[in-house]
Parts: structure tokens; C-alpha cells; sequence
């Protein structure tokens, strides 16, 4: 075991600064997703209270096709680790990955504020259940795959300006590891959030009614 934790750690090469600035990054997108749940209008707070209410009957009655929720939730979370990889092997990639992030982010705290702003303190213990632990996993994922999508994307920059030269193909080599790293754990959060969650939430749901 050790020895393959010391080669995982040989391939993956942390920039403790920028992810330092992407963690912040994303706390701050988690804090304005959570603020704007609080200060939509009342038509738009009925309409997510709606469908979280919807959403948690369905739960309840485990009324869910989950074929059809892990074919989409594989598609959208592993679809959005691609497109950030695929932007580090773009000059400009640097310019998107950031957005990016922040966007999933904001999603995340939007979430969990309309999770609390609705089930008040029962809406804690759902919302932990909701987080913890796929989308951590996957906030750490996405800021994995952002660190090195901004790296080799500044490199290739200062590369083509002449500025300095890199092994461009020992770099892809890491950079491809790392999207089938990211991968693999995002394919097993994805099993977990569609065919383990739903039993959780159900459970509690029905616990705290």
C-alpha cells in the first residue's frame, strides 16, 4: 500500500499556493451560492421550495429511476472534470478553469442555503448528508484538476513566448494521470450520490418528519 501512495504522490505535484487560492476560490463561490438563496424573491424561494420538497417526497417514497440519475449525474460530473482538463491544454484554458470552479461552487451553496433556508434545522443534518461525503470529494477533484489545468496552461503561455522551455510530454504524462485518477473517484462518488444516497436521505427524512 505504501508503496503505491508514494507513487501517487510522486505523480501528482502540489502547488501549494494556487491551491490555497482555489480552496479560497471555492469557499467564497459556496458563501455567494448560499447568500443568494437567502435573498431571492418570495415567488423564486416557492419555486426552489417546490421542487426540494418534491425532490425529498420522492426520496421518501423512493420513487427514483436510478439507471436514469447516474447515466446523468456520470455524464454531468465527469463531463465537467473533462472540460476543465481539456482547457489546460489551451493558452488561453486559464482564463475559463477559474469560472469554472467558482460556478461549481456557487451551485453547491446555493444548494445547501435553500436546503436550510427551507427545512430550517432539520435542513443541517440533510444538508451534511447532502455534502458530505461526494460533493467534498468532488470540490477537491475539480480544484485538482483546475490546479494543474492553470499550471500546464501557463506554461504553454511562457512556453510560446519563449520565456522558458518544459518537458511538454513528461507534463502530459502527469496531466493524463491525473484525469484518470480524477476520473475513477468521480465514477465511485457518482455510484455513491445516485444508489447510496437516496437510502440515507430516505432514512433521515422519514426519521425527522
Amino acid at each position: 500500500m505504501k508503496k503505491y501512495m508514494d507513487k501517487l504522490r510522486s505523480k501528482i505535484y502540489f502547488n501549494k499556493n494556487l491551491f490555497v487560492f482555489l480552496l479560497v476560490l471555492v469557499l467564497v463561490g459556496v458563501g455567494a451560492g448560499a447568500l443568494l438563496s437567502l435573498i431571492l424573491s418570495d415567488s423564486d424561494k416557492k419555486l426552489v421550495s417546490d421542487y426540494l420538497n418534491q425532490f425529498m417526497v420522492s426520496v421518501s417514497n423512493k420513487n427514483f429511476n436510478f439507471n436514469v440519475s447516474f447515466f446523468n449525474t456520470l455524464i454531468f460530473t465527469l463531463g465537467y472534470a473533462l472540460i476543465i482538463w481539456v482547457f489546460g491544454i489551451s493558452i488561453v484554458g486559464i482564463l475559463f478553469v477559474i469560472p469554472f470552479l467558482f460556478i461549481k461552487s456557487f451551485v453547491l451553496g446555493f444548494s445547501v442555503g435553500s436546503i436550510l433556508l427551507n427545512f430550517k434545522f432539520r435542513g443541517i443534518l440533510i444538508s451534511l448528508i447532502y455534502i458530505i461525503p461526494h460533493h467534498v470529494i468532488n470540490i477537491l477533484i475539480y480544484i485538482l484538476i483546475s490546479a494543474y489545468s492553470i499550471m500546464i496552461s501557463y506554461r504553454l503561455f511562457d512556453s510560446m513566448k519563449g520565456k522558458k522551455k518544459f518537458d511538454f510530454k513528461l507534463f502530459m504524462n502527469k496531466y493524463f494521470f491525473i484525469l484518470i485518477f480524477s476520473l475513477i473517484i468521480l465514477f465511485f462518488s457518482s455510484l455513491y450520490e445516485v444508489f447510496v444516497l437516496p437510502q440515507i436521505m430516505s432514512f433521515v427524512v422519514n426519521l425527522i418528519k
